[in-house]
């Protein structure tokens, strides 16, 4: 299938905002998602006002650095069900969609503009399509991943389009979006933030 112009449609801290969908009360506070490896619990998922609270952190990191935080377990199950309704509206629009990582999905836009009228107002119902407390962030481009490293830098219910290659779009971007915490902290640690740096 071509993807000369393919959406990323993408939700991120997802458990924190199903819980907060669940839990409205929770809405404003400091809430961390922990996930239990065995004998250890490790974060899975935290709201930005757990400040300094990052995921992979241990219990008593969390509770040192955010001793007023909301502990809930994580409900992989409820997550996956808020994520598959999340894609069924986006389907409802798009009947080509394809769920990545949790809150991520892909769609095709070419073949659909037409019927809604041009891109622009078939990008304004996708943006639509998931409720506004979930910040939906879509990025457009003619590849999958050049897509989503505009999705993760748009602005909560925002879209950002981009006309650029991946090699040109991605070398000045951070790589905090793309890789998993652990992994980010060593780069850092090592004076390497953009994926122009990485490459070098």
């Amino acid at each position: 299938m071509s993807e000369s112009t393919i959406a990323c449609l993408l939700v991120t801290h997802l458990p924190v905002k199903a819980e907060r969908q669940r839990y409205p009360a929770l809405r404003g506070k400091p809430l961390v998602i922990v996930e239990s490896h065995g004998i250890r619990e490790l974060v899975l998922d935290s709201s930005p006002e757990a400040r300094g609270v990052r995921a992979g952190m241990t219990l008593p990191e969390v509770l040192a650095r955010c001793p007023g935080a909301t502990l809930l377990p994580a409900d992989f199950r409820f997550y996956d069900n808020v994520f598959d309704r999340m894609a069924e509206n986006i389907a409802m629009r798009c009947p080509v969609v394809e769920k990545a990582e949790m809150g991520c999905v892909y769609t095709w836009l070419e073949e659909l503009a037409p019927i809604y009228g041009g891109e622009a107002r078939l990008i304004a119902s996708l943006l639509q399509s998931v409720p506004p407390d979930f910040g939906l962030r879509v990025g457009v481009a003619s590849s999958r991943f050049a897509a989503y490293v505009s999705a993760a830098t748009a602005p909560p219910g925002r879209a950002v389009k981009t006309q650029l290659d991946s090699a040109a779009l991605l070398s000045g971007h951070s790589i905090d979006p793309l890789i998993s915490p652990q992994a980010r902290a060593r780069l850092h640690r090592s004076g390497l933030t953009t994926i122009k740096q990485l490459a070098a």
